[in-house]
Parts: C-alpha cells; sequence; structure tokens
C-alpha cells in the first residue's frame, strides 16, 4: 500500500519500478492518513510504503495504528525532510527503510522492498516497541508539530497526555537552546551538527526527569524546551525554569565542551499562543546583543522594535584597515578593528540578519583577494546559523585569521584586487548570456559598487566595456574563420538585437560587422 499527502509522488512511486517483477501488487494508495487507515482494513496489505510529513496522522503514527492491526506488517517510510533525529527514530522503530523523496531512485525503493520481502519470510520483530524511547520520541515530534502549528489545545494536551506528558496547568514558559558555533567548530565537523544537537537533547531529557512540568523537544539542529506551570506568589516556578537552563548549559560544557546560546520567555503563555511564540523568537533573534543568554518577562517585549536597519555601505570604512592587517598578518589589528565593529553594532543595534550578511560579504571579499587555500565553507554555514553578536564577531576574526595565514606567496597591491583568471572563467561560461556587474558581483560574493571600482583599477576599464570588448573579439574571431550568419553569432554572444550588435562591434572593432567581413575577405583573396 502507498501513502503520500503529495499525489505526483503516488505516481511516480507506481511507474518507478516494475511490480509485477518482485512478485509484489499494489492493492491501494491513498493521499489521506484518514482514508489510509480504511484502505488498510480493506486490503490487509504486507507492506506500506508512507511518507512520515502526512496531515492529520503522520506517518509514524499510522504505522503504530496498523501494527496494532496487523504485527507483522512491514513499513519503508519516506519523507523530505534530512532530519538526524527522523532516520535515526525510523531504525530504532525497526522499520525497513527511510528513504528520502529528492534523492529517492528505482534502485534504492527495489533494495527496501526486498528487504521488507525478507522480513516478511522470516518474520523479525513487529515494527514498534512499545518500550523504544526512540519511537517515544517520535511521537513527541508529532506533539511539537501541533504547538507549533496551532492545533486545538485541548486536542494537544489529550495528544501530550498519550505520551505520557501531564500538562495541567493553564501556562508555559519556552526556552530555546542554540549551538554556539565559534565553540563547536573548533571540536566538531559540520556533518555531525545533527547528531551533537541529538546528544544535547538526550542530555536535556535526562536533566528533565528531575524538574517537574519541563519538556525538551528537539527541532532540527536546536531544542525547545516547555515548561508547563501554575503561577505561584513565591516566583518559584521562574526560579525553576532558570535552574534547568542553566544546568542544561552546564551539562552540555561539562560533557561536550560547548557553549549555549540560550533565550527564554518566562511571561505566562497559552498553550494556542506556543507556536507564535516560538516563531516571533526564531525569526527575529531577540538574544543577538544579550551574550548567549536573553529572557524576556513579557511577552509584549517581543513584539516591540527592537533592532534598526544597517545604513549602506557602513562597512566600507573597515574593510581597507583589514586588508592591511590581514596583508602585514596583524593579528592584533584584526582583534582591534573587530572589537570596535562588534562595538559600533551593539550600540547601532543593526537588524541582526543584516549585519551578518554584511560581516559575511567583508569576509567573502578579503577571502576572495588574498587566500591561496580555499575556506572551508563551514565556516561561512556557521556565520549564518550563529545566534548572538559574539559568536559572529568570533567566527568572523578567525576566518580573518585563517585568510593571513594562508594569503597568496608575494602578496602585493596586485593580489588584492580580485582574481582576473576567475572572471574570464565566468564570462566564458556564460557568453550566451547578458552579463552584468551586478551578476559579477553576486558570483564573487562582493558588493556591485566596490566590485565596480576594484574591477576598474584591476583593468583600467569598466566591466561593461571588458565584456563588450572581449565578445567583440571573439566576434571578429569567428567572422574569419565560421559561416554563421550575423544573426547567429550575435545571439550566441548574448545580442538578442542584430543592430545593437553591430553598434557594440564598431565601437570596439572600429568598423561594422559588413565592412570587417569585406576587409578580411578582400585580404584572403589577396593572397
Amino acid at each position: 500500500m502507498l501513502i503520500d499527502d503529495d499525489v505526483p509522488m503516488l505516481k511516480v512511486l507506481k511507474q518507478m519500478i516494475d511490480w509485477d517483477e518482485l512478485r509484489l501488487r499494489i492493492v491501494g494508495s491513498t493521499y489521506s492518513s484518514a482514508k489510509a487507515l480504511h484502505l488498510f482494513q480493506e486490503t490487509w496489505p504486507d507492506i506500506v510504503v508512507t511518507d512520515i510529513g502526512l496531515p492529520q496522522k503522520n506517518g509514524i503514527e499510522l504505522a503504530e495504528a496498523f501494527r496494532h492491526m496487523k504485527p507483522d506488517i512491514r513499513v519503508i517510510f519516506l519523507t523530505c525532510h534530512e532530519d538526524f533525529h527522523y532516520a535515526q527514530q525510523a531504525v530504532k522503530l525497526n522499520a525497513d527503510d527511510y528513504l528520502l523523496k529528492d534523492q529517492l531512485t528505482a534502485e534504492q525503493l527495489e533494495q527496501s522492498l526486498q528487504k521488507s520481502i525478507r522480513s516478511l519470510h522470516s518474520k523479525v520483530t513487529p515494527l514498534y516497541q512499545k518500550t523504544s524511547n526512540y519511537s517515544s520520541d517520535l511521537f513527541k515530534q508529532g506533539l511539537l508539530q501541533r504547538i507549533l502549528d496551532g492545533v486545538d489545545p485541548q486536542t494537544t494536551r489529550e495528544y501530550a497526555a498519550g505520551l505520557g506528558i501531564s500538562w495541567e496547568y493553564p501556562w508555559f514558559m519556552m526556552g530555546i537552546v542554540h549551538l554556539h558555533y565559534s565553540s563547536y567548530e573548533q571540536l566538531y565537523v559540520q556533518s555531525n551538527v545533527s547528531l551533537i544537537s541529538y546528544a544535547i537533547y538526550n542530555i536535556a531529557v535526562e536533566l528533565a526527569a528531575s524538574y517537574e512540568g519541563i519538556t525538551p523537544f528537539l527541532e532540527q539542529d536546536h531544542l525547545i524546551v516547555m515548561y508547563n506551570f501554575r503561577q505561584n506568589l513565591a516566583g518559584n516556578a521562574y526560579s525553576h525554569f532558570q535552574a534547568f537552563l542553566r544546568e542544561l548549559r552546564f551539562g552540555a560544557e561539562r560533557f561536550l565542551k560547548l557553549r549555549l546560546n540560550v533565550s527564554a520567555v518566562t511571561d505566562k503563555i497559552g498553550l494556542a499562543d506556543l507556536g507564535s511564540c516560538y516563531h516571533q523568537m526564531i525569526r527575529h533573534k531577540h538574544e543577538f546583543y544579550a551574550n548567549g543568554e536573553f529572557t524576556a518577562t513579557d511577552m509584549g517585549f517581543l513584539h516591540r522594535q527592537l533592532f534598526f536597519p544597517l545604513p549602506q555601505r557602513i562597512l566600507d570604512g573597515y574593510k581597507s584597515d583589514l586588508e592591511r592587517a590581514v596583508l602585514g598578518n596583524d593579528m592584533r589589528s584584526i582583534r582591534e578593528l573587530m572589537a570596535n565593529l562588534a562595538q559600533l553594532a551593539q550600540e547601532k543595534r543593526f537588524e541582526p540578519d543584516d549585519f551578518v550578511r554584511e560581516i559575511t560579504m567583508l569576509l567573502r571579499g578579503i577571502d576572495m583577494m588574498f587566500s591561496e587555500k580555499k575556506s572551508d565553507e563551514a565556516r561561512y554555514a556557521y556565520l549564518a546559523d550563529a545566534r548572538t553578536l559574539e559568536d559572529v564577531m568570533e567566527l568572523a576574526e578567525r576566518q580573518l585569521a585563517f585568510i593571513a595565514q594562508h594569503k597568496q606567496k608575494g602578496s602585493s597591491a596586485a593580489i588584492r584586487e580580485p582574481k582576473l583568471q576567475m572572471i574570464q572563467q565566468f564570462i566564458d561560461q556564460h557568453l550566451a548570456d547578458n552579463i552584468t556587474s551586478i551578476d559579477m558581483a553576486r558570483y564573487l560574493y562582493l558588493n556591485s559598487s566596490y566590485f565596480s571600482r576594484y574591477f576598474k583599477r584591476l583593468t583600467g576599464i569598466n566591466f561593461t566595456d571588458y565584456v563588450h570588448q572581449y565578445k567583440m573579439g571573439i566576434a571578429a574571431k569567428m567572422m574569419k574563420s565560421s559561416g554563421q550568419t550575423l544573426e547567429s553569432l550575435a545571439m550566441g554572444l548574448g545580442y538578442s538585437d542584430r543592430t545593437y550588435f553591430s553598434k557594440v562591434f564598431k565601437k570596439y572593432i572600429g568598423m561594422t560587422p559588413s565592412e570587417y567581413k569585406t576587409k578580411h575577405a578582400v585580404g584572403k583573396y589577396a593572397k
């Protein structure tokens, strides 16, 4: 039986392999989890291929329901989410496989089905064991999704109760826990972010056993901590929640040598409002200027304007100084400049995402000009995910140190410019396109106005003239040796208008295409 709320995907699955050749028959398919339960009872399949991310009941919940009806059912999970804990849970759930839709091949599907067939023949362990902590985590993931989607609170409480989570009080506090990537990258590789996040989640779960009302969740690469409490005059609820978060940070430091960034809302939040509160906190990085520990005691604080737009080109003044410091491998000056930049951001309270984007552009520009060794893209990924100014500046300073240590041999003023060979390569690969300086700057991860100034210093002409001149040189060569029509030649070089092409040709070659062809034809016959 096939289950997927993406109807075209059902069609793909049906046509992807020869089911008869595997001695399998599709007894039913549906896009609805509700219909899937009825269809299962009607067709009684041996193998179910189901998407995990279904509305209403997800694939994990369906698998549990199927197991109650038929204990030896085999299940293959499909999903779009390349998520570590989903994969881990599916394996521990004793599912036969976990396949990513966007990477699915006929061979993978056949191998998974063969595995299910072998399991049926050998009557292996049932799909789901009630005692499995891993399957419990998967159902918790379903609970979290209900909260974030704003599902009816009563239904959500009932779902939580079914997992042994008692939320009997009306109010919640919420904490969000992120990795401090500057500490992370010194100990672990980027591919293990999900694994380490899961380890932190396990620490949180173990701690929560000693803290009444606290439930940790794992969401991609961060944790969400929810605390169900009742209000009292002594204020013990606030202290209770803060104590848990402090102990979690200590545990991560002790066992994993990692720092954590924690933001929390300790106001009274209703269950129906938890989802919107979470999205607000994730979107706006309220903790950015709080040195990794931010607490809002008033929900209204999250909705007030906290940050200000970043003025255009405000970082330009730092670039030349940083270039000189990198060129001279002057780490003291690099640290001082970055500290000044951090102080400016702190004082002006720039919009975090704008500031990170400009810092990244600044680093990539310097990287492009100096570094002989290709930079590890992981650090730029960490920059994009960093949640605090401190984390951003530590990562940025480390990247500048890397560039200074691996700068090209014989560095001089000339190599401070963007590399002409890379620009040339890009033009060659896009001859049929109308390339602008904005396209080129984006390719080099540079500010467009900055790129234009530097390119003119490098070549003596502006970028547009350089591209036209280069293309007209190619056109002139092809007119001597190729039988292409003028229209075909113009189109191949990115000029859809023949008249405009002729005008550009005359400007850079000194004569019209017709005059040029006539001249070189005369020269050819004279020989």
